[in-house]
């Protein structure tokens, strides 16, 4: 392995220096730069077999790369040199020197006696400071959560029989909506009932476990426990309106011109037995009695 086995690259200068190359022949340049660096005194022997074989080429071939790729090559003393690989070579060299040097120091402030007091002074103060620094991180340390306090009262029961959802149950929202809504008056006995009674109606239309299932943060934010208290029903429909007898007289004839079509749905039709049709208005339109199958007469009905 070289000595230095990374070889700093002048890019510019090695553009400049093969700008008239091939590519082969630059190439072949650049290959020689390499076994120079790695060889000692960076040169390499006035040899063209051995060149050759550093190129991987014949002798008949390096013949004819030859003039071209040594012309920035100087031959001394029997060996070929290049001054770019030398003056990298050397630079590399002296900073490593350098390096070594330093690293005979160990890296650590010269003695109190070796050096100005000023510096002394100052490398003292930056270790010092450096040294609270590191101890002022040290006792940087992480905080848990602590919890403020037990589950509210009734809470652990309500997220019991609340009925299952496809998701998990929601506990820290729905633990807020708890809270406020016994802030709002509400019981929690009272809030319980009201999700068994809801838990009960979801198992009895088969949605319990799907995402038809309320959430219990937003069951407890609408007051949902008020539609299942004891009681609580929906208000009856009002009485519909009676029909006047005017009403029942056009009715009447319309059935009877259509051949019997009655589409009034809120009342069966003359006809019937159950017809809501008042008996003196059937008496009118010459309708006799719906009891019993009675006989018609359809007038002006073909």
């Amino acid at each position: 392995m070289s000595q230095f086995p990374t070889m700093p690259v002048g890019v510019d200068r090695h553009i400049a220096d093969t700008a008239h190359m091939t590519n082969e022949e630059a190439g072949a340049y650049f290959r020689l730069q390499v076994f120079a660096w790695r060889s000692p005194g960076c040169c390499l022997p006035d040899d063209d077999i051995r060149l050759a074989r550093m190129l991987g080429t014949t002798p008949k071939r390096w013949a004819t790369l030859k003039p071209i790729v040594l012309a920035n090559w100087t031959l001394i003393e029997g060996n070929w040199r290049n001054d770019q690989v030398a003056r990298e070579h050397q630079f590399v060299s002296e900073k490593v020197e350098r390096k070594r040097a330093a690293g005979k120091l160990g890296g650590r402030p010269k003695p109190l006696e070796l050096q100005d007091a000023g510096e002394a002074l100052g490398s003292e103060i930056e270790k010092q400071t450096e040294s609270e620094t590191k101890a002022a991180k040290a006792k940087a340390t992480y905080t848990p959560i602590v919890p403020t306090g037990d589950e509210p009262e009734g809470f652990p029961k309500f997220k019991a029989v609340y009925p299952k959802r496809n998701v998990a149950f929601p506990t820290t929202l729905a633990r807020k909506r708890w809270r406020e809504a016994c802030r709002r008056g509400a019981s929690p006995d009272e809030i319980i009932a009201g999700a068994t009674a809801y838990a009960a109606e979801q198992r009895r239309i088969g949605k319990v476990g799907t995402e038809f299932v309320k959430t219990a943060d937003a069951w407890l934010n609408q007051q949902r426990w008020r539609d299942y208290a004891p009681g609580a029903t929906d208000p009856p429909a009002p009485p519909a309106a009676p029909v006047p007898d005017e009403t029942w007289r056009e009715r009447v004839r319309r059935w009877k011109a259509t051949g019997g079509h009655w589409p009034w749905k809120g009342s069966d039709p003359p006809d019937s037995p159950k017809t809501g049709v008042p008996r003196h208005i059937l008496d009118e339109c010459g309708i006799g009695s719906p009891s019993g199958r009675p006989e018609l007469r359809l007038a002006g009905v073909a």
